[in-house]
């Protein structure tokens, strides 16, 4: 019985913690959501997944990760997933790292694994995870409805 008390206090504090958003700007991304550690949890699943298959893990850039967490931001106060914008984001980016091919992948209504599954059994997005990048980023933002929004940006800096 305290196992279920606990966890119906803990499901009614998120709740409160997500539903105490800005009805001008909905969707969130700061420290006191837990989307830092779901941005940790897919880059640790990317690098799993390229480790496995002989491939270098790419280093984490809070550069490029700023880019996509203002974009799925943008994504979930218009409740919709896109790729605009994509050209100002490498853009933004190639102002601090020079690059030489990048690649995007956004995702929604999925838990971190969920959405790395998804990118996987995806050829387009499977091929930026295997691609010949060397860098990274990932931005998660929620939306008034808790609904998870992600962007991960793949970098192949030419320094």
């Amino acid at each position: 019985m305290r196992y279920y008390f606990l966890k119906l206090v803990s499901t009614i504090f998120l709740l409160l913690i997500f539903s105490t958003s800005c009805k001008d700007n909905p969707a969130s991304n700061n420290e006191n959501n837990p989307s830092n550690s779901i941005e940790a949890e897919v880059h640790r699943l990317i690098n799993l997944h390229r480790t496995g298959i002989g491939l270098a893990e790419l280093e984490w850039n809070e550069t490029i990760a700023e880019q996509c967490r203002n974009h799925s931001i943008d994504m979930a106060n218009a409740h919709a997933i896109n790729h605009d914008g994509f050209n100002d984001r490498i853009n933004n980016i190639r102002e601090t790292i020079p690059w030489s091919w990048a690649g995007e992948n956004v995702a929604y209504n999925y838990s971190a694994q969920g959405a790395v599954t998804a990118w996987l059994n995806s050829p387009g997005h499977k091929s930026n995870i295997e691609s010949n990048s060397n860098l990274t980023g990932v931005g998660v933002a929620f939306d008034e409805d808790s609904v998870m929004y992600f962007t991960q940006i793949f970098i192949r800096s030419s320094n």
